[in-house]
């Protein structure tokens, strides 16, 4: 069976099938099936859970892992590991999508693939392990799904957080970098994101590579593109490519 699939992926067996079971309900299955009044019956009160159980079990391991980083680091970090693509993706790897309970109407229309769907239903299962064992139990099984994300993102907010450096540069000229995503490429697993960000009010001297030149306003403006794995790691790109251009032009 599906669910027991996914419980071996997940590296948990739950005492009470019913809470998994629940968690895999979306509203949509549960109005068709035992109307509008019935909402206690899908998901949504475990993904309320959920969002809480994930986000103490983040915060609590970078407390203890990195004793010298600052609350806004450890807030950035969080941020980018408990966000409706990371938790989709999650999803995807432990075999949810086709374990969901979905209405005929968001079957039609691709709910299996819907990232906030797959998230909801991830924070949802999160809950269900927690209200089925204990909060040690939760942690010990979902934090080795984290802890290498984390890594990864804590790497980025120290060393790479171009974004970051990128506003504080443009800070004492009152200047504003706006971003956008430019297109998307790959199978649902593997997916490559373009992002741009542009810079209005800078010099246009000296444009090549992924740089370019465009029009903001009515006022000259630089931009520069980068590629990533998530929206988030292509906006850095392409704000390190931005600060490759500011450093060209001192």
């Amino acid at each position: 069976m599906l669910i027991d699939e996914l419980q071996e992926k997940l590296g948990y067996t739950f005492k009470d099938a019913g809470l998994l079971r629940n968690a895999l309900r979306h509203t949509s299955y549960v109005y068709e099936k035992y109307g509008k009044n019935a909402h206690f019956r899908s998901n949504e009160r475990l993904e309320f859970v959920g969002d809480a159980v994930v986000d103490l079990i983040v915060g609590a391991y970078l407390f203890e892992a990195f004793p010298e980083m600052t609350e806004g680091n450890m807030s950035k970090i969080r941020a980018s590991v408990v966000c409706e693509e990371t938790l989709a993706r999650l999803a995807v790897s432990l075999g949810v999508p086709a374990c969901l309970k979905l209405g005929v109407g968001e079957l039609r229309t691709g709910g299996r693939a819907k990232p906030s769907i797959l998230a909801d239903a991830m924070e949802s299962i999160v809950a269900a392990v927690f209200l089925d064992s204990d909060y040690a139990t939760v942690r010990s099984v979902m934090l080795p799904f984290f802890e290498e994300l984390i890594a990864s993102e804590s790497l980025n907010v120290i060393t790479h957080d171009y974004k970051s450096r990128l506003q504080e540069r443009l800070a004492a000229s009152g200047e504003k970098a706006t971003y956008r995503i430019t297109g998307e490429s790959g199978p649902d697993h593997m997916r490559l994101f373009e992002a741009e960000v542009t810079v209005s009010g800078i010099k246009d001297d000296d444009d090549g590579g992924n740089f370019g030149a465009t029009s903001l306003n009515g006022e000259r403006a630089v931009s520069a593109r980068g590629t990533g794995s998530s929206k988030k790691e292509a906006e850095q790109a392409a704000a390190g490519k931005m600060l490759e251009i500011l450093d060209k032009k001192i």
